[in-house]
Order: C-alpha cells, then sequence, then structure tokens
C-alpha cells in the first residue's frame, strides 16, 4: 500500500515511457544494414530483399512486441489512479529490459551465429516478460492505486495466466533454439499475437 505522501501524479512517467519506447522503435529500424558492396556494384530487386528478409524478420518481431507492451503498458496506466516511488523504479526498470532488445535483434539479422543472437534475444525478452510482470503484479496488488472492475479472485487468475504465456513461453523458446532457432522466434511470435486484441474485461 503507498504511503499518501509519495504519491505522484502519472501523466509525466506515462509520457516518459512513451517517449522511451518510442525511440527503441526508432533505433530497431536503424539497426539494418545495407550490403558492404552496395555502393560499387548494381543490385537486382531479388538480391536487396535477400539481404532484407533475414533483417526484416528479426525486426518485425520485436517491434511486434515492443508494440504490444505499449499497448498493455497504456491499458496499466489508465487503471492507475497515481503512481508512487515503487511503481516509478519498477517501470523504469521495465524500459531498462525494454530497451535491451535492440542490440540482439540487430545480431540476429546477420547472416552468422544466429543461434547464439537468439539465445540472446530470447533471454532479453524473458527478462523483459518478468519485468512488466514485477510491475504489473505490483501495481495491482501491492499499491493501492488499480482500479478495476474485477474481484481480487479474477486477478490473481489472470495473474498466473499471464506468468504462464510469458516468462515460460520465452523459457521453452529458449529450448527450442537447440532444436531450431525458427521454431523458437516462430513461438514467440504466435504468442505475441495473442495479446493483439485486448481482454473485453479490464
Amino acid at each position: 500500500m503507498a504511503d499518501s505522501n509519495s504519491i505522484i501524479d502519472k501523466a509525466r512517467l506515462e509520457n516518459f515511457s512513451d517517449g522511451v519506447i518510442a525511440i527503441l522503435i526508432t533505433i530497431l529500424v536503424m539497426a539494418f544494414e545495407m550490403p558492404e558492396d552496395f555502393l560499387i556494384r548494381k543490385y537486382s530487386i531479388i538480391e536487396l530483399l535477400e539481404n532484407l528478409i533475414p533483417q526484416l524478420i528479426p525486426y518485425a518481431i520485436s517491434f511486434l512486441v515492443i508494440a504490444v507492451h505499449l499497448f498493455n503498458h497504456h491499458i496499466l496506466f489508465s487503471k492507475m489512479k497515481a503512481v508512487d516511488a515503487s511503481f516509478i523504479w519498477l517501470n523504469l526498470l521495465f524500459l531498462f529490459s525494454l530497451s535491451l532488445i535492440v542490440y540482439p535483434t540487430a545480431l540476429l539479422g546477420q547472416v552468422h551465429n544466429q543461434e547464439a543472437a537468439t539465445m540472446l534475444l530470447v533471454g532479453v525478452y524473458f527478462l523483459k516478460a518478468v519485468t512488466f510482470r514485477l510491475l504489473h503484479h505490483y501495481a495491482i496488488f501491492n499499491s493501492g492505486l488499480f482500479k478495476t472492475e474485477k474481484t481480487k479472485k479474477e486477478l490473481r487468475k489472470d495473474a498466473i495466466i499471464s506468468w504462464l504465456k510469458g516468462p515460460l513461453v520465452e523459457v521453452i523458446a529458449f529450448l527450442l533454439i537447440f532444436i531450431n532457432f525458427k521454431l523458437a522466434l516462430g513461438l514467440i511470435f504466435v504468442a505475441t499475437l495473442t495479446y493483439v486484441i485486448p481482454p473485453k474485461k479490464l
């Protein structure tokens, strides 16, 4: 339960978070690399697509992951009457984990060491999933600032499902890398799609 003296208006934190996430999405696309000899030889559109697609696939997955978290982040803030110091620090921890997505996404876009790059990316996804759920858990069960029509029983059930759909999926995806890294990425992509449509009751 938040101390009344530590309660802070949420607008500034939400605007800051939106700015950080917008920058992360921008940096993602800036990681695309052109062919080394692009300026000295003539490329066909097919050759350019062959260079682009391996970079586009991890970019699209990470873009979707960040976009879904932006959406759910907005839903979380819409249910907060205000925020407190603990919520702010947990939110910053979540943004930190989200920012780490950029580097392994860029690595995965290259043609070498894709299994290792996928391990790093899935590991970052796992960290992101955990930090977001810690933020969510604190907001709902500890802050005293979360407003909802759901009962405590419903909220606890949702929390369990959320942990199963998030961090557990990343663990399974990590294990799939040892079979084929593309299977791991496919699982992450499909699991993330399930968050695109928001629940009817918040």
